[in-house]
């Protein structure tokens, strides 16, 4: 790893591929004016690279998955469960550009969070409009209430059942497009920047 200038105070390094990793310290965006600076210029290249051009109108929804029990929350409450529920409201998302992005919320005193998804969907007819990226940016921000969610106790309970690593890094997950399959049209693509943040807190068996 070769060490680069830091980028907002945070430390920053290049592999031999040209991966830049950098060593952020907050658990939430919000948490400090640098790191949500941070989040929001990646989300910013997340929709540049998407090619959606402004003026648009904005539609959005959410998913909500109660932890109802152990099978749900082992099945939808980590990384890849986020792909899992996209797959579930397909019919909403074909032949649209459409960004997902996953919320994490406790309730007060719950034992378990419940997982919200949400949808930003590109529409020629209803929604919010949106003038540029920057306005995007602001409005699909999620603001976290409680900073403080993630207790000890939490954390132990959801070890049981899930890595809580991955729900923590959830907070930090840009709105990414969802894209289809080139040759098989039904088949929705991984998410690369979850996927790679998985690889970050994948536990060694």
């Amino acid at each position: 790893m070769k060490k680069l200038d830091p980028l907002f105070g945070f430390e920053c390094e290049t592999n031999e591929r040209g991966l830049i990793s950098v060593e952020v310290d907050c658990q939430f965006p919000q948490e400090r004016k640098n790191c949500e600076i941070l989040y929001k210029r990646f989300e910013e290249l997340m929709i540049i690279d998407s090619q959606v051009e402004f003026p648009l109108l904005l539609k959005h929804w959410i998913v909500t998955i109660n932890p109802t029990d152990k099978f749900t929350i082992m099945n939808y409450f980590r990384i890849d469960g986020i792909k899992k529920i996209v797959e579930e409201s397909k019919t909403k998302l074909i032949g649209k550009k459409t960004f997902v992005k996953p919320e994490v919320h406790y309730n007060k005193k719950a034992k378990y969070p419940n997982l919200h998804i949400h949808f930003y969907q590109v529409s020629d007819d209803e929604g919010i409009e949106m003038i540029n990226l920057y306005d995007m940016v602001e409005s699909c921000f999620i603001r976290y209430e409680n900073t403080k969610q993630f207790t000890k106790k939490r954390l132990s309970d959801l070890e049981e059942f899930v890595n809580p690593l991955e729900l923590q890094l959830m907070s930090f997950f840009p709105m990414e497009l969802i894209m289809f399959d080139i040759e098989n049209e039904d088949e929705i693509l991984d998410f690369p920047q979850q996927m790679r943040m998985l690889k970050s807190v994948e536990l060694p068996f």
